[in-house]
């Protein structure tokens, strides 16, 4: 976002909530418009559709780092293209409060009118057609700032290009949610500009509406965020059933209690353990009673102690098979484990 040159405050509201910032276009001429708002969202061509419509272009901004609310109005009807024909380094969010705008992409038509926003993508390239009336509210956000939550979100860096669908779901939790993100924006706006409570009320606000864009509207890599967010949730499940599994080490452990404790079914449970562990849980746990076996014969703390007596306390029932498993997993008998314990005793 490049730094903004000192205008007069401005307040403006969008719905209930009221943003403070500054008023950086006023033109009422269609050809130096978009000079004035090339510094905030590069260069672009305007033409006024209607002679007799009486033009008046304003753009009022308020930044917050790596994103700005913006309310950019027209008066007339104009239609308008980048330069570039793609936006070059943000994500547009439109979000409409009055009129009409119609968005062209390829032999896609977008209308875009109150309750229906909509999402502008680097790359794709598009124009505009806006009816005389049209207010809307525009969320400028730095491609740096979704790459980033991307990776946060996946543990991998963003390597191919982002690309949202441009028309956004109608539901109403999530016309709330836009709204909250709006609504902390106004708050935020009130803080002193240069103090640390705007700062953090600004890296908040980035983050939740990035985590917004990213999870509840559709891209081009919705299935590798799928399988990210599958992923996450084995290891959730896993993690719980572990956890329950080392607190009864000595105490019967069946599937259906595994099952019971993560809320899950056996399918859920064994296809998470055998994506986190290439093996199904009860072979997990055997594997740590193993360990736990390993560590009491190093360590006896009782004089007489037998391997049998040691094995039933982990629930080992029958000593030939779990001295053949001892030793395949640690490659000894555990009497011989038991004989060097007792000698550093």
């Amino acid at each position: 976002m490049n730094s903004i040159t000192p205008f007069p405050p401005i307040e403006f509201d969008h719905g209930d909530t009221s943003l403070r910032g500054l008023r950086v276009a006023d033109s009422h001429d269609v050809d130096e418009s978009p000079q004035q708002t090339a510094p905030f969202f590069g260069e672009c061509r305007l033409q006024r559709l209607r002679r007799d419509d009486v033009f008046h272009g304003t753009l009022d901004c308020v930044p917050m780092g790596p994103v700005s609310f913006n309310r950019t109005r027209w008066g007339a009807r104009v239609a308008l293209q980048p330069v570039s024909e793609a936006l070059q380094g943000y994500y547009l969010i439109s979000l409409p409060t009055r009129g009409v705008a119609q968005v062209r992409q390829g032999d896609e038509l977008h209308q875009l009118v109150a309750q229906s926003p909509g999402v502008f993508s680097p790359v794709r390239t598009f124009s505009m057609e806006v009816h005389e009336g049209y207010d809307q509210l525009l969320i400028r956000v730095d491609s740096s700032l979704i790459a980033d939550a991307w990776q946060g979100l996946t543990g991998r860096p963003l390597i191919a290009p982002l690309i949202f669908e441009t028309s956004l779901p109608a539901r109403p939790q999530l016309s709330q949610a836009w709204r909250g993100i709006v609504a902390l924006a106004g708050m935020a706006s009130a803080l002193p500009s240069a103090g640390k409570a705007r700062q953090f009320a600004q890296a908040s606000l980035a983050d939740a509406l990035a985590s917004l864009l990213l999870t509840q509207h559709a891209h081009n890599q919705q299935s590798t965020l799928d399988a990210g967010a599958s992923c996450m949730a084995s290891s959730r499940i896993v993690r719980q059933a572990e956890e329950f599994m080392l607190r009864r080490l000595r105490a019967h452990v069946s599937v259906n209690d595994l099952c019971i404790e993560c809320g899950v079914s056996r399918r859920t449970l064994f296809a998470a353990f055998q994506s986190c562990h290439g093996a199904g849980p009860m072979t997990w746990l055997r594997e740590r009673r193993m360990e736990a076996v390993r560590g009491a014969l190093q360590k006896p703390s009782r004089g007489g102690i037998r391997v049998a007596d040691i094995a039933l306390e982990y629930g080992f029932a029958h000593v030939g098979d779990f001295a053949g498993a001892y030793r395949r997993q640690f490659g000894e008998a555990p009497s011989q484990t038991l004989r060097r314990g007792r000698a550093y005793a």
